[in-house]
């Protein structure tokens, strides 16, 4: 398999710059993983912390244990800036990790070409 090849894929289904690693390429996969992580990161702290507004309001009683209407508060936003925010984040994750495919393979073909030329 050619490099350009393997660094794309180890970009798209191991972590976003893991195929810059790969190629060498230390600080701008540095730079990538960083944004995909920090993206990933602030999702998943918002979820946990959705997670346990609904749990606590379970146990007060608030709700009851209908899928339904657990559903529904998953399903809604909590405010405006939460859900700006999380927007942001999801670009950030999404832009890091095609960006990193797409450059990663850009690299390696580069890299390949001019070992080529040799």
């Amino acid at each position: 398999m050619h490099r350009a090849a393997k660094a794309a894929l180890l970009s798209a289904f191991i972590c976003p710059g893991s195929g810059h690693f790969y190629l060498r390429r230390y600080n701008k996969g540095t730079l990538i993983s960083c944004c995909g992580l920090l993206g990933v990161g602030f999702l998943l702290v918002q979820a946990v912390h959705q997670a346990k507004n609904i749990v606590n309001e379970i146990s007060q009683g608030n709700i009851s244990l209908d899928l339904n209407e657990i559903y529904a508060l998953v399903s809604q936003s909590s405010n405006v800036t939460n859900t700006m925010w999380v927007n942001v984040a999801t670009l950030m994750f999404a832009g890091a990790w095609l960006y990193g495919v797409i450059d990663s393979y850009r690299l390696g073909r580069q890299d390949e070409q001019s070992l080529s030329h040799i």
